[in-house]
């Protein structure tokens, strides 16, 4: 028989091995949204969440694919999404209740959004693109079956301003409508659209195996004046090139900024280990997914901000000297905006 005074340490050292394999197994589960599969955004979530998973093991970051950016703010808002990537001035028009986003991706009850923001990533690139060799500019869309976007993406209130800026009448669009990016795709081959309005992505490789894909020239000038109709969301003139994407013509085109957010609750912690790793294994995000992440760089990760930094993504700046004065008087701002109640 054992005698007590041996069993103990036995005791003692199995409660210590179980401990240790529970924390080891302990893992903080981290929802991250992004658009649907074979859109930037989700090539771009995927990437990152990789990285995080492989170097913060703590952590399990699981990417869950939306159509649109409305319910992205409303699974936020209710801690269902923990972080999520889309434009800068959607976050923003989000966090202060500001139209055009209140009406148009009725928000009633839900903005503002009580979330922050880690940083500023790519400008992504949008445009039309066309199955049809006769659609040159934007005006010639008139007349033809084309999709715009989903109803309540943000980009529904961008893509109707572009029309206006390029001199094309909505109501002389056939404006189709389909329920994903894989229905797009199915759509345009089938000749259902002959133009689709979208961010630049492999997306368009998949139906230039099927038929021509065509870049719809939008012009340095109608930039501006999108921008005139929308001022204070950044669009800024962009180009794509023949051949990419399997592009048969590139042409002028234009990009818009994106950033991470995250839920305002999100721990501390958390989110001081999410954004050091990603800035410190940025060669292995890159390598990743050199297309779309190459410019989530420190050196821009502050360069727009459209809702206050995150504390954790502010604790790693500093420590990083890239916190200055004048961005902490923007933060300081955004802080005290008046919200709509």
């Amino acid at each position: 028989m054992l005698h007590w005074k041996k069993i103990i340490p036995i005791v003692l050292t199995f409660c210590l091995v179980l401990s240790l394999t529970t924390t080891a197994n302990a893992r903080t589960a981290l929802t991250f949204g992004t658009m649907d599969a074979g859109t930037s955004t989700y090539a771009a979530g995927a990437a990152l969440a990789a990285v995080w998973n492989n170097h913060l093991p703590e952590y399990t970051v699981t990417q869950q694919p939306m159509q649109v950016t409305g319910p992205a703010f409303r699974l936020l808002k209710v801690d269902e999404l923990d972080l999520a990537i889309t434009t800068v001035w959607a976050i923003h028009g989000a966090y202060t209740g500001e139209d055009p986003f209140w009406d148009t991706w009725n928000l009633e009850g839900v903005a503002p959004v009580p979330i922050q923001q880690i940083c500023t990533g790519n400008d992504m690139r949008y445009g039309f693109f066309t199955t049809d060799p006769t659609i040159k500019t934007i005006k010639d869309l008139e007349g033809k079956k084309v999709y715009i976007t989903q109803p309540g993406a943000e980009s529904d209130i961008q893509v109707k301003a572009l029309l206006e800026a390029g001199g094309a009448d909505y109501s002389k669009i056939t404006d189709v409508s389909f329920s994903s990016i894989a229905e797009v795709q199915q759509g345009l081959k089938e000749g259902r659209a002959v133009a689709v309005y979208w961010t630049a992505s492999t997306w368009i490789q998949d139906v230039a195996t099927n038929k021509p894909m065509y870049t719809v020239e939008i012009s340095n000038e109608e930039v501006a004046k999108l921008n005139e109709l929308l001022p204070g969301w950044g669009f800024v003139p962009e180009k794509m090139e023949e051949g990419e994407f399997g592009l048969t013509t590139g042409g002028d085109t234009l990009a818009v900024p994106f950033g991470l957010y995250v839920r305002e609750g999100l721990d501390e912690e958390i989110v001081y280990n999410l954004t050091k790793t990603m800035y410190e294994n940025h060669d292995e995000v890159v390598q990743l997914n050199p297309q779309y992440l190459t410019d989530w760089s420190l050196d821009r990760a502050l360069i727009s901000i459209g809702a206050p930094i995150h504390p954790g993504a502010v604790r790693y700046y500093r420590e990083a000297g890239v916190w200055t004065d004048e961005i902490n008087a923007q933060n300081e701002a955004l802080l005290a905006t008046q919200r709509r109640e």
